[in-house]
Parts: structure tokens; sequence; C-alpha cells
């Protein structure tokens, strides 16, 4: 256990029934939760944080992770669910890694981002549906956007799905911090980047064809990224949601060696055999039938998008 708690120096406390590090940090103006964390914890290692939320803190729900979360249903055991707050100007000991001033740490999330979604620019091939097209020069604006802060990134990590985008923040959230290299960070970039660009662009969109096309996406960079994850990912054996990414590894195997690099969904309307079972399968009826069950009910709606 910490020396003493609660630690010393605070200007003020906050209850922890609600959000997280992430949107706590924010609300006190420092954009690198880890200050507040170390503050209190006067650790870095997410196990001991898990235990110091419980045990010190209170916390006694846990979400989808296995980790211990703010809440309102805090215990009655006197430890009052409070974070505690340092001044404004400190800042943890040198002997800290991940503890930064808000500019790094929200600049190195951006950079990363950024660099790979430029990345994709000359990787990708053309994917469209109805009146959502994603060309490869798309990756690079959308980039431009998220350096020029026309377009907002945050990290949250209750976030339910991997990534989101509000059009009417003009804001990316993602569940996890991007790092450059990851097969799986790449292509849910790609995914939202779908979004932003038809923001961006004012396409007139219908938004199930418009997941579709953001779902594929997302599968070819991931497989662009790394043919290994992609290969791992369309396991029926392993992973449920494999018709996700199924269209993906299509291209990348029987279209992209002949040279489509334009690549209509209608298109996908055929059989084509599939690594993992005994009968070729469709690609393009395995996606709209994943598809229609998470966003059946964007079926029917029409968007048509105004930037400002």
């Amino acid at each position: 256990m910490i020396p003493a708690w609660p630690p010393a120096g605070a200007v003020e406390s906050r209850w922890a029934t609600k959000g997280n590090f992430w949107e706590l940090s924010r609300s006190v103006g420092r954009e690198n939760p880890w200050d507040l964390i170390i503050f209190n914890f006067q650790t870095q290692d997410p196990l001991e944080v898990n235990w110091y939320l419980h045990n010190a803190v209170g916390c006694w729900r846990l979400d989808s992770s296995g980790n211990f979360k703010f809440d309102k249903s805090m215990t009655k055991d006197g430890k009052g669910g409070i974070i505690y707050i340092p001044p404004p100007h400190w800042r943890p000991p040198s002997y800290f890694s991940k503890g930064s001033g808000a500019g790094t740490f929200v600049s190195g999330i951006q950079h990363a981002a950024v660099t790979m979604l430029r990345g994709l620019s000359a990787r990708m091939p053309t994917v469209s549906h109805g009146q959502t097209t994603m060309l490869p020069r798309d990756y690079r604006t959308v980039a431009d956007l998220i350096e020029r802060h026309e377009v907002a990134l945050e990290v949250n990590p209750d976030l339910r799905a991997r990534g989101s985008y509000t059009d009417f923040e003009k804001t990316v959230t993602l569940s996890f911090i991007p790092r450059i290299g990851n097969a799986r960070h790449i292509g849910t970039l790609a995914n939202e980047s779908v979004h932003v660009a038809t923001h961006y662009y004012e396409i007139a969109h219908n938004r199930l064809k418009n997941e579709y096309v953001s779902t594929v996406v997302g599968s070819i960079a991931i497989g662009v990224s790394s043919e290994r994850v992609l290969e791992r990912l369309i396991n029926p054996k392993r992973y449920k949601y494999w018709r996700f990414y199924y269209s993906g590894w299509v291209w990348l195997n029987y279209l992209k060696p002949y040279g489509h690099w334009s690549l209509d969904l209608d298109y996908l309307d055929r059989e084509f055999e599939h690594p993992f079972l005994s009968k070729p399968v469709n690609a393009f009826t395995e996606l709209k039938a994943s598809m229609d069950r998470s966003y059946g009910w964007a079926a029917g709606i029409e968007d048509i998008p105004e930037w400002d």
C-alpha cells in the first residue's frame, strides 16, 4: 500500500461515480490521465492501478475488460469513492514514463493516427457502394483534418465499440491509444475515416450502405498491414464476427493479384473459396448478413450530411 492516502498536496477531490480517468482529467484541464493516476497511486503499473481503485477508492464494479471502474454505486465502507486532484502545475516525477505534459500526450496520439492514415493512402483500393466512395487520397485528407484540428481525436477506454465518429462534434473517438504498426488499430482508423470523409465531402448516403463500405475498408486496412492478423479474424472457429472481415480478405487474395484496385461491393456478389470452410461462400452476402444484425436499424435511413 502507498505510504499515505489520501495523497498529500491535493487541491480538490472528485467523486469517482461517473466516467473514467480520461474524462476526469479533461474536466480538470489535464489531457494526460496518467498525471491523475500517478498523483493518486504513485504507480504506472495498470495492475496496481486496478488494485488501488478497488482497495483505496472503493470501486467494486468491473468493466468488460475485468478492471474496476467509476460507478455511481460505490461501497459504503468509508473510502468515499474519491479521486484527488493535484495542483495545476504538478507533474509526475521524472522516473515515471507515462506521465507527461498535455501537449506531448495529445500530440503523440495524433501523430500516430496521422502517420497510419497517410501510410494507407498508398496501399488501399477505391471502395464504393451506393453513393459512398472512399478513395486512397481520402485517408490523407482525413489525416490533414486531424492535424489541422478540424477533426478532434479522443481516447475513451469505456467506449463500447473500438471506434466511433460523432458528426455534430467532428470527433473520432477510439477505445485504445493508437500504436503505429498495430493492424487492428489501423483498421479501426480506416473504418472511422469513411464516416469522416462522407461528412467532409457532404455525400448523401444510405446509412447501412455507408457501414458496409467502412467495414470492408477497415478489413482491407488490416490486411495490407498484416495478412496474418486478417487471416486469424476470418477463422469461424476462432472469431464469431469473421464475416465482417471476409470481404477484405477476398480483395487481398482474389482481386488485388489481378490488378483490381477499384472495388464496388456489388461486384463481390459471387462465391470465393474460404480457407477455413469446406465450400465457397459469397463474400458480400456474408457481409450483409453480419451488418444487418448489427446495423439493421439503419437500413432505411438516408443522410445528407452538412460539414458546417
